[in-house]
């Protein structure tokens, strides 16, 4: 193929009808021009104009190479703008959706590295509890997720939803050193707090079945709440274990012992995977949980 200066020039004197027109606008001189297109004619063997020196017309070959090469100017601009909207796609905002627990205790604790490392990438998080059916797969919801990614807890996601898996979380009793030390021993005394949403099936898992219900004197929706409560020493609950290990004002009610599990996952629409701020986002969150994933999978 040509050099793509000559068929820039020679396409610039072609719509504008004179190299006096043309040099004027490619801000070039008009001897360069002029010199440039007889070149390119010698080249091809060919005579790209019919005119004078004040009015170029395009011959029957310069009809053929123009639209030829008007097409490939078409593309050019088209790959440009590709590349031009795959460098800002590198930058931009991420909305991310998860829950007060998941963002305090995961997401949080990697954000200052990513916005450090990336300072082209904005986030947008946004806590809010999705009932499990929300994500499942046997949810038919044409747009489950209200931002480009999701950080749930969830043993069945969505199938229309690309996802990575990131750990599996285990689940424990705890309750506050407090607490446990008030009782003198009686855990027959217990007050325990319990997950309710109001559904048959909650996103986070319920009390033991062997705790009798007379015994969950509190109940709330939110796992963070539950978390404070047992942090003043009201009782104690089910907690992820990734939590209860890591406050050294918690302690384990039965050591060695989950009641649950549950699969952390990153979801995101099908379509979103490819996109650069996206990808680099995932790949980062997911070494990070790699590093952590002993804490959040201990028994």
């Amino acid at each position: 193929m040509e050099n793509w200066d000559d068929l820039r020039i020679f396409l610039a004197v072609a719509r504008c009808g004179s190299i006096t027109a043309g040099a004027i606008q490619l801000g070039l001189d008009q001897s360069t021009v002029s010199r440039k297109l007889q070149s390119f004619e010698e080249r091809l063997g060919l005579n790209l104009f019919i005119g004078n020196a004040k009015r170029n017309t395009l011959s029957p070959s310069g009809q053929r190479i123009f639209e030829g090469a008007a097409r490939l100017e078409k593309e050019v601009e088209d790959i440009n703008q590709n590349i031009a909207g795959l460098n800002e796609e590198q930058g931009g905002t991420i909305h991310i959706v998860t829950t007060n627990i998941l963002s305090n205790h995961l997401l949080m604790s990697v954000t200052s590295e990513f916005l450090h490392k990336y300072p082209d990438i904005n986030l947008r998080i946004r806590t809010q509890d999705i009932d499990e059916k929300h994500l499942s797969s046997n949810n038919s919801h044409h747009n489950p997720l209200p931002g480009d990614l999701a950080l749930y807890a969830t043993n069945t996601p969505n199938e229309d939803l690309f996802g990575r898996k990131l750990a599996t979380a285990t689940f424990a009793s705890y309750a506050s050193r407090d607490y446990l030390d008030s009782l003198k021993g009686d855990h027959d005394k217990i007050v325990w707090l319990n997950w309710d949403d109001g559904t048959a099936t909650p996103t986070w898992p319920r009390l033991a079945p062997e705790i009798p219900d007379h015994m969950c004197r509190l109940r709330s929706d939110s796992v963070a709440n539950l978390l404070d409560a047992v942090r003043l020493g009201i009782g104690a609950t089910i907690l992820p274990c990734f939590i209860g290990e890591q406050d050294p004002n918690l302690v384990r009610l039965t050591p060695g012992q989950t009641v649950s599990q549950r699969d952390i996952w990153l979801l995101m629409h099908k379509d979103l995977r490819r996109v650069p701020r996206i990808r680099t986002f995932v790949d980062f969150f997911v070494q990070r949980i790699k590093e952590r994933r002993g804490i959040i999978e201990s028994e």
